[in-house]
């Protein structure tokens, strides 16, 4: 499963290798000044993909598993997730991503943390 790291700069999301050769893509790496927020999502969709959009490139299997790049409605979505995990959708602003759709263990803790972070980081630069 993906596994989020914070530091004090940046969000990386590392995958494993087989999970990159899923999405077709190496670890994702945001500068957490471009991290708007996170939310837990239930409802989101995630390996069900219904609310995903069109994948490019990357591994779609309905209720299984969603990896790699989607695009809906001109939003480019980075999206890793599988059935059993809990969704995550971390917002970006000025990314080649709209989001971070990811599937973790814990996404009540995994939002908080990522929010926590980016509140200090805004009371830091304020």
């Amino acid at each position: 499963m993906p596994r989020l790291e914070l530091t004090d700069s940046e969000l990386i999301v590392h995958l494993g290798k087989w999970e990159k050769l899923m999405a077709l893509h190496p670890d994702v790496r945001i500068p957490l000044q471009q991290v708007r927020g996170a939310t837990e999502d239930p409802n989101f969709g995630g390996a069900s993909g219904f609310k995903l959009g069109l994948r490019l490139p990357g591994t779609h299997i309905p209720y299984v598993v969603a990896a790699g790049t989607f695009l809906k409605a001109g939003d480019r979505q980075f999206v890793f997730t599988r059935r059993k995990l809990h969704t995550i959708v971390i917002e970006l602003a000025d990314h080649e991503w709209t989001r971070l759709v990811i599937g973790v263990p814990d996404a009540h803790a995994a939002a908080a943390h990522i929010n926590a972070a980016v509140a200090c980081l805004r009371t830091d630069a304020g």
